[in-house]
């Protein structure tokens, strides 16, 4: 066993220590362009079996050493193949990546691929039209049967994570995903990452709406009216209501000296958010 591999062990078993404790932190994968190919299309792509790069956190995934180069209307870029081969074949790309190939971004979850867009993708040893497939994969999080029951979770369920300073906010609409063989971690893409000034690795505090409720959650109900809730914030902006919307949160918090800009106001309104303040009533 490598040390990273021994390293992802140690960190599984402490955070699933953690959350039987009630302190949930997930740690965050970022997932660059990729392309997951079928058994069909590999052998017309490549005329053979792909070749491991590297492991991937998920157990059984792997980089390999084959890349596709992927066009649109507009554009092309390459990307790497994923393996093992699955069902049907998908290219995973950010938001970015939509513009530059020119076609329409659909946030999906992976294998939700009916009516979206159609590309071209280009091998050493063929090519394939497909008819549809491109997809900005939707933030998600893996666990395993025995990670979710420590952290209280259940498949399908949606979830957020606290993101820190300097960029702080509350990251929501992570999908929970459950599945044998899975290890805790959330994925997020490159627009994602890059936005919330987010690495790969970087280990998040886990909140739920209970947390910003605090007439729904005994342990803050019963405080006085002056104490802020937890997830109160000093500076709200237009990204937290946005965030706050994406995560299914009517109430945002605000620290009783903090700030919220008028964007951040503006928006609330729009998206019918209330923004409380400490000490206030």
């Amino acid at each position: 066993m490598d040390e990273t591999a021994l390293a992802q062990i140690i960190r599984s078993i402490i955070l699933t220590s953690l959350a039987q404790k009630g302190r949930r932190f997930i740690p965050v994968a970022v997932s660059a362009r990729h392309v997951h190919v079928s058994e069909e299309h590999l052998k017309i792509l490549f005329g053979g079996p792909l070749t491991a790069r590297n492991n991937l956190s998920q157990r059984g995934q792997f980089a390999s050493g084959e890349t596709v180069e992927v066009s649109g209307p507009k554009g092309a870029f390459t990307v790497r193949v994923l393996g093992p081969p699955r069902g049907a074949t998908q290219v995973e790309v950010s938001l970015t990546d939509t513009f530059t190939l020119g076609v329409a971004a659909q946030i999906r979850m992976s294998g939700s691929v009916a009516g979206t867009p159609a590309c071209t993708l280009r091998g050493p040893a063929g090519t394939v039209e497909l008819r549809e497939g491109v997809i900005v994969a939707a933030r998600h999080v893996h666990l395993s049967p025995a990670q979710a029951c420590a952290y209280g979770l259940n498949d399908g369920e949606r979830i957020a994570l606290k993101v820190p300073p300097p960029r702080e906010g509350i990251l929501g609409g992570f999908t929970v995903r459950i599945a044998e063989g899975f290890d805790v971690e959330a994925h997020l893409d490159t627009d994602e990452a890059n936005g919330s000034g987010l690495t790969g690795g970087v280990i998040l505090e886990m909140v739920s709406g209970q947390d910003f409720l605090p007439a729904k959650n005994p342990a803050i109900a019963g405080a006085a009216s002056s104490a802020a809730p937890r997830g109160s914030l000093d500076l709200i902006t237009e990204r937290d209501i946005n965030n706050a919307a994406a995560g299914g949160l009517d109430t945002v918090y605000c620290t009783a000296g903090g700030f919220v800009s008028p964007a951040a106001a503006d928006r609330a309104k729009l998206k019918g958010i209330t923004i409380e303040r400490a000490g206030l009533t």
